[in-house]
């Protein structure tokens, strides 16, 4: 079955507190973002590559940064959204109707998920229709009320927290991202959206490396990783 991955890196990155997006600035001397790309490109499992990115950013991605990826013939431009979630709608519009093949949503700020990871995950894609990585919540959980205090403890039984790829049946993506545009609603990640159908989504254990870039002490962190993940 052929895996399309959709790479969401439509964001402003205003946490990070940078003039540069995030999905651009440099880890190790090379852009997060092509990072990111060149794990996909080295996936066997992975036909094609859809990147949902700002469209003022195109001219840009295309001599600063396809020029560092190999194989970059395999990945087409998608136009970001206002919100995330718009940005995969886009993606899913460019990938085309006639794709029937499986597709891995992915953070363009994530650049650290293994080859094993991977296959793990569109293995259960496969397998299922509708996968995710994920990682069991490992830090106690608080409820926070009025004035910034405790209104109560959570207990981490059962509790992950969702990372990506989220892999799934491109027919299934598509139509729960019809349906929340339909009713106007706005998921947290696309395995809320397709939850909403009432259709399974398996869990896949991730890996505690495949942190998101959104802050500075998150760079410094990823920083930390790079001798695991040299290219």
């Amino acid at each position: 079955m052929q895996i399309a991955a959709i790479i969401v890196a439509g964001g402003k990155g205003l946490r990070m507190g940078a003039d540069t997006r995030k999905q651009y600035l440099e880890l190790g001397g090379i852009p997060i973002l092509v990072r990111t790309l060149r794990r996909f490109l080295a996936c066997p499992q992975v036909d094609r590559i859809v990147l949902a990115a700002p469209a003022d950013d195109f001219s840009f991605i295309q001599s600063d940064l396809f020029p560092l990826l190999p194989e970059r013939h395999r990945i087409v431009l998608a136009p970001g959204g206002a919100e995330r979630q718009g940005s995969v709608y886009n993606a899913l519009i460019t990938l085309g109707p006639d794709f029937e093949g499986l597709v891995a949503v992915h953070d363009g700020v994530r650049p650290f998920v293994s080859p094993e990871e991977l296959r793990r995950v569109c293995e259960a894609g496969q397998r299922f229709g509708a996968a995710i990585l994920a990682v069991p919540a490992f830090e106690t959980l608080k409820r926070v009320g009025d004035e910034e205090t405790i209104a109560g403890t959570l207990s981490r039984e059962g509790l992950w927290m969702a990372q990506t790829p989220q892999v799934f049946r491109c027919d299934l993506l598509a139509a729960a991202h019809e349906q929340a545009r339909e009713n106007g609603v706005l998921g947290t990640d696309d395995a809320s959206l397709v939850e909403r159908m009432g259709v399974p989504v398996r869990v896949v254990t991730g890996s505690r490396c495949n942190i998101k870039i959104t802050t500075p002490d998150d760079l410094d962190l990823a920083a930390l990783f790079l001798p695991r993940f040299p290219f």
